[in-house]
């Protein structure tokens, strides 16, 4: 289990398991563990600061980085409250710590260079900021535009070349889950899986790169599931927790086991692509959603 050091030793330690991948690890296991690191850092003070800095030295980024830098300026930003996200149940540094250790443990299992986990780690610190603990509503990416608008210029700043910053935006648009990520599940079929060419999606630039640029369609679906990972595929009192937190941030959405496979059914039909390794954990929380239900339907009509 991976749990807080002693004082003044690096937290979370990225350098043992999950974040070092086993063979012989099950994802059971690998997501037990993931699980307990969450919510070891959970009780971090500084939470965002920490992980960011724990992922950009783990992922090789010098301190001078123009990334490292913009990353760092992002995770203070949500550790002094700048982004306005302390009040969200869901969408806040919690979630974000969450998305950036499971895009890290994506990118470290599908063997990706250090400065393509780089990027994804930005991307993943970026991908909700601001988030103001509503929906898109009918505008489409209007949230993840809303992240890009606030981190752009720290980014710039910062030295990121305007390629890479245009890139990390994909990325980011990608986790819109009704239009950018099936996008880039598209994009990604077609380049590493046979697939058709994907249409081109209007009004959704640059998330057009991705139907050009495998690599990145491949880091766009990484970051996409990443965003999902902890309500869908560890563990199914996690993902409850999830659903429960979200429930609270947006009224509207039902903390009950109906609603996630409700969520389930629309998003995941398909299962998982990247993150295919913990497809496993994904029918199992199908599994025991189905059964929690029809003992309940069970129970009402005795």
């Amino acid at each position: 289990m991976n749990q807080p050091q002693a004082t003044g030793s690096p937290f979370p330690d990225l350098s043992r398991a999950p974040f070092v991948i086993l063979s012989e690890a099950s994802p059971e296991m690998v997501a037990n563990e993931i699980v307990a690191c969450l919510q070891a850092v959970e009780q971090l003070e500084r939470r965002t600061c920490r992980v960011f800095a724990a992922v950009a030295a783990n992922v090789g980024m010098s301190p001078r980085d123009p990334l490292a830098v913009a990353g760092t300026r992002i995770a203070a930003d949500l550790d002094d409250g700048v982004t306005g996200q302390a009040r969200n149940a869901y969408h806040n540094s919690r979630h974000i710590c969450e998305v950036l250790l499971c895009s890290l443990f994506l990118a470290k299992h599908a063997g990706l260079a250090g400065a393509q986990q780089a990027r994804i780690a930005v991307a993943a610190l970026v991908h909700d900021l601001h988030h103001d603990g509503t929906t898109n509503a009918g505008q489409p990416f209007r949230l993840e535009r809303l992240a890009m608008d606030a981190a752009r210029p720290c980014l710039a700043a910062a030295g990121v070349a305007q390629e890479e910053i245009t890139r990390i935006a994909a990325l980011v648009l990608a986790t819109e889950v009704t239009s950018g990520g099936p996008y880039a599940r598209c994009c990604f079929r077609h380049f590493h899986q046979g697939g058709p060419a994907p249409a081109v999606l209007p009004g959704a630039d640059p998330l057009g790169l991705l139907a050009t640029d495998p690599d990145l369609a491949f880091q766009a679906v990484l970051l996409a599931e990443a965003d999902l990972l902890p309500s869908i595929a560890l563990t199914y009192d996690h993902a409850m927790q999830c659903q429960e937190r979200l429930s609270r941030e947006d009224c509207r959405i039902a903390a009950t086991p109906a609603q996630k496979l409700a969520f389930l059914d629309r998003h995941l039909a398909a299962g998982l692509l990247v993150a295919q390794f913990f497809e496993p954990n994904l029918e199992q929380l199908r599994c025991v959603i189905r059964a929690s239900m029809e003992q309940s339907a069970g129970g009402c009509s005795t």
